[in-house]
């Protein structure tokens, strides 16, 4: 009885830390996910013409479609359009980098970690474009 049991333990073990395994480099590939899209909207920040540029390319209509539905779809796609133009691209950037540190933290993730060295500058960076475009704000707002 004794000779079945300890297979049987070895291969818990084994699909435990398999697991484990698994899902510490699913999370740190989702931090490096993360930490990729804060440094494209940190980019989109410092040139919002890059920005525009993508996004007319993401929102390119499709020609061709006539009726109302297609009306209400092209609608759709320019409020939708419009509304990434408008969102700040510094309040973006803090924010995927506080889910890059913070959401996917593991001791070992260097992307997390890394997240977690630029966070105070883009939060510093969004507070400045607050102040520069005169919207008053306290510190429990932007944290």
């Amino acid at each position: 009885m004794r000779g079945r049991r300890l297979p049987a333990l070895t291969w818990a073990a084994a699909a435990a830390l398999v697991f484990l395994g698994l899902a510490a480099g699913d999370l740190a590939l989702r931090s490096r996910a993360a930490l990729r899209e804060a440094r494209r909207h940190e980019f989109w920040r410092d040139n919002p013409a890059e920005k525009l540029k993508h996004l007319e390319a993401r929102f390119a209509a499709k020609a061709g479609a006539a009726g109302p539905e297609a009306e209400r779809a092209a609608a759709l796609q320019k409020a939708e359009k419009d509304f990434f133009i408008a969102e700040s691209s510094a309040k973006m950037a803090y924010v995927w980098y506080k889910t890059a540190a913070g959401e996917f933290r593991l001791p070992w993730n260097p992307w997390a970690a890394e997240a977690r060295k630029s966070l105070p500058q883009a939060l510093a960076r969004w507070e400045a474009e607050l102040a520069a475009a005169g919207i008053k704000h306290e510190p429990w707002m932007t944290r």
